[in-house]
């Protein structure tokens, strides 16, 4: 029996490593079995020549990757219950990472192979790899009538994955099946149309396999040890959770995988990439690579969309007496290395930008082996805050999203987090009675107290929230800048607190560094004094500024525009025109006809207008969630309604009813799908109460969904798992030994309860079957009992 965390795992030779813990999630797994799972993994990564993914992990695991003969044992797992893929299938359904076929020529099996990869084929995609921008990041294929779709992919397989190498009867089946075309291309890939059901996205290879698992693959499912796992494996719903969890527990296992590095899903040893960017592959040299590399980074006047398949296709030839790097599954290798290559680039630029201005990031990982967005300066600042090797499907989405949290393709708004706000705000918030119907009152600037106002400054915006808040925006002249100088309007400095001040910036879309986002400031009357402004600012730059009464802190912020100015690439911020012309020398622009009434988005039904909080504030309140929220799982930030007020205007500042406001707004960012709302936890302090909800703020929509969905399975899985449980297996026996009756007769138990009547019953010879059974029940010993030399009989 294998001690957990000293060797590495052998399947039908040790308990499966397949355990409850995986139906818990990541935090359950403990250290020892966390680094002999790990390790395991890590191992199968190493001797697979195609890029380990979450669906080929999960078989790995579930299914038994023996690596002494490099594969999956076929005589244990069914082959007749494989997918199967016929020569004159014309158009395929879906075949997801992970997914087990058999392909057929004549009728009769030919080849056993395991799906690796799986990219988009779209025809639109050039040989050169130009991609119209409306397919990166769109559905694949042509809709059809009811909602599907059909397109072209390119898919990876391993025909090595029942054990390599291949027999001599294989390989020619192999070899037959290329020249033919009409299964496997020159490549042997499964190349060709692929239907897409209704309601399905066609991109997602986990959540396609876990409903594979749960549909067509239920029996190969189920005769593993996950159904041994579960009290009822009957109940879809617990099923269905299941799956899902140990997939997405395994992801997160390899996240951590010290040894590895992760392509969306896909992994690599960390060793392998490094000796490949170093040496290359036989027929495909490094400077390949980084040519390639360099022509994903091309960039043209307006945003370029390149894919990575169509680049390296070209620059190998399939008919070359050489080695095809690209045939078989190592193919998947060469396209996830590419794409790793390109991300560590981009990841690695200088506040975003490559040299020359270029900003290169992902932004469909799935299309052409992957589609790289090459855009010069200017980026907007949604764009260049979110991580280049996030894909936000710019270009079927080309809007940019609105504020600085990155939005991801088909995000929208969260309908957990949508709470209507209260009636009345509960008396555990501490807002003193008869303080809650707070109004906020829209002043203009003709109205304000001698100050910015009468010196002539150029002010917009201008909001005062009763005597609590003003918000204001200001555009700096060069004096200003030069001087290190923020004018007060009339009511900002009345409402602003004596002594020494601190003022919070936020340039939107720019890095900055700590001395100049916090900076300690101080106030000459009507003006704020000693401010280090960014060397990026510029005469006229308009700057939105929120003071509260009595506070120590203020915030202020910038906006990135689209498209810069027409002065110039580095004017990227909203400015006075007239100012920034009169102090470069430029041609003064025409008057600016007045702007329309700002329109005020609707409040959920039954919400009073006194809960539309401040939508000034909104930018401010993400840009502070980001910066001093609380670390959480998948990325999250989170801040309750007090924290916010104190991260905003500082710790000391006592103000109900502006805290009030505060959360109004978070409220309706909650809305719009900003933010998402979490009831709070209560405290000691507060024994009746729940204490203050939570506001969180997410990365990416991925991150959001993946949080909802472990506490929703968590619920559904409770008091369902075998805790400490060793599901049924079947194991090897020593040369000479075979299966004793009771072995056979407990096996036949088995398969009869979870294939039904009509299974075939008969124990795969050399195999032993061990029931399930408590972790640590002593099973060694029931072992040699069932598994008996048949030229030994014991007394």
């Amino acid at each position: 029996m294998t001690t957990v965390g000293t060797t590495v795992w052998r399947p039908f030779h040790d308990e499966p490593l397949f355990v409850p813990e995986l139906l818990h999630g990541p935090g359950a797994v403990p250290g020892r079995l966390w680094d002999q799972i790990i390790g395991f993994l890590t191992r199968v990564a190493e001797v697979r020549r195609a890029p380990l993914h979450t669906c080929t992990a999960f078989n790995a695991l579930h299914f038994g990757f023996d690596l002494d003969t490099h594969g999956y044992r076929a005589e244990v797992l069914a082959p007749d219950l494989f997918v199967q893929v016929c020569a004159e299938q014309q158009q395929r359904p879906v075949l997801p990472v992970g997914t087990f076929l058999h392909i057929d020529r004549g009728g009769r099996r030919s080849l056993l192979a395991e799906v690796v990869a799986r990219y988009g084929a779209d025809p639109a995609v050039d040989d050169d790899g130009w991609a119209p921008a409306s397919l990166s990041g769109g559905p694949p294929g042509q809709e059809e009538p009811g909602g599907a779709r059909t397109g072209v992919e390119r898919i990876i397989l391993d025909v090595e994955a029942f054990g390599a190498p291949l027999t001599t009867a294989e390989y020619i089946e192999l070899d037959r099946l290329r020249r033919r075309g009409s299964v496997l291309d020159a490549r042997g890939h499964l190349t060709g149309p692929v239907h897409y059901p209704a309601g399905t996205g066609g991109r997602d290879d986990v959540a396609l396999y876990a409903a594979h698992l749960l549909g067509p693959g239920r029996p190969l499912l189920l005769g593993g040890p996950l159904g041994g796992l579960l009290t009822d494996p009957g109940d879809e719903q617990v099923l269905t959770a299941a799956v899902h969890q140990a997939l997405d527990t395994i992801d997160r296992l390899l996240d951590a995988a010290g040894a590895l590095r992760r392509w969306h899903g896909y992994t690599i040893n960390q060793d392998r990439f490094e000796r490949r960017r170093r040496d290359g592959w036989p027929g495909l040299g490094a400077a390949v690579v980084d040519d390639v590399i360099a022509t994903l980074r091309r960039a043209g006047p307006q945003p370029r969309y390149t894919g990575v398949w169509p680049l390296l296709a070209s620059r190998t030839n399939v008919d070359s007496a050489d080695a095809d790097p690209l045939e078989l599954a190592g193919a998947a290798d060469v396209v996830v290395h590419t794409n790793l290559v390109a991300a560590d680039l981009a990841a690695a630029a200088t506040d975003g930008l490559l040299p020359g201005g270029v900003h290169l990031r992902v932004d469909d990982v799935w299309q052409a082996g992957g589609l790289w967005r090459s855009a010069r300066e200017p980026v907007p600042s949604a764009v260049l805050a979110t991580d280049p090797r996030t894909p936000l499907g710019l270009g079927h989405q080309p809007g940019v999203p609105d504020g600085p949290e990155p939005a991801q393709p088909g995000s929208g708004p969260s309908s957990g987090g949508r709470q209507p706000a209260p009636s009345d705000p509960p008396a555990a918030h501490g807002v003193p009675a008869g303080e809650e119907d707070v109004a906020a009152e829209r002043d203009t600037p003709g109205e304000a107290d001698a100050s910015a106002e009468e010196q002539g400054e150029d002010l917009s915006g201008l909001v005062v929230v009763r005597d609590s808040l003003v918000v204001y925006t200001i555009a700096l002249r060069e004096s200003h800048w030069d001087a290190g100088e923020l004018p007060l309007t009339g009511q900002g400095a009345d409402v602003l607190a004596d002594g020494p001040l601190i003022m919070q910036l936020h340039h939107d879309g720019e890095p900055l560094q700590d001395t100049e986002q916090i900076q300690q400031i101080s106030r000459d009357g009507t003006v704020l004094t000693g401010i280090s402004w960014p060397w990026s600012f510029y005469p006229g730059i308009k700057v939105t500024v929120a003071i509260a009464r009595n506070a120590t802190r203020i915030s202020a912020t910038t906006t990135l525009l689209d498209h810069p100015l027409p002065y110039g690439d580095q004017y990227r911020w909203d400015a006075n025109a007239a100012i920034l012309a009169a102090a470069i020398g430029a041609e003064q622009p025409p008057a600016e006809p007045a702007a329309p009434p700002e329109h005020q988005t609707p409040l959920p039904a039954g919400t009073p207008e006194r809960y539309r909080g401040v939508p000034q504030l909104r930018g401010l309140i993400i840009a502070a969630l980001r910066r001093h929220g609380t670390l959480g799982a998948f990325g999250a930030r989170r801040l309750t309604g007090p924290q916010l007020l104190a991260a905003l205007f500082g710790p000391d500042l006592v103000a109900p009813p502006l805290m009030w406001e505060v959360i109004y707004t978070c409220d309706r960012l909650v809305d719009a799908g900003k933010l998402t709302k979490e009831p709070g936890t209560g405290s000691p302090d507060q024994p009746a109460s729940g204490g203050p909800d939570v506001f969180v703020w997410w990365p990416d929509d991925n991150a959001r969904r993946g949080a909802h969905q472990h506490t929703a399975r968590a619920d559904v899985l409770a008091g369902r798992i075998r805790e400490h449980w060793v599901p049924p297996f079947l194991r090897l026996l020593p040369t000479g030994h075979q299966a004793s009756d009771a072995a056979r007769n407990a096996y036949t138990e088995w398969v009869l309860k979870v294939y039904g009547p009509d299974a075939d019953t008969t124990l795969p010879a050399g195999y032993t079957f061990v029931r399930g059974q408590l972790r640590g029940s002593g099973e060694s010993a029931g072992l040699l009992h069932l598994a008996a030399n048949p030229h030994h009989h014991p007394a």
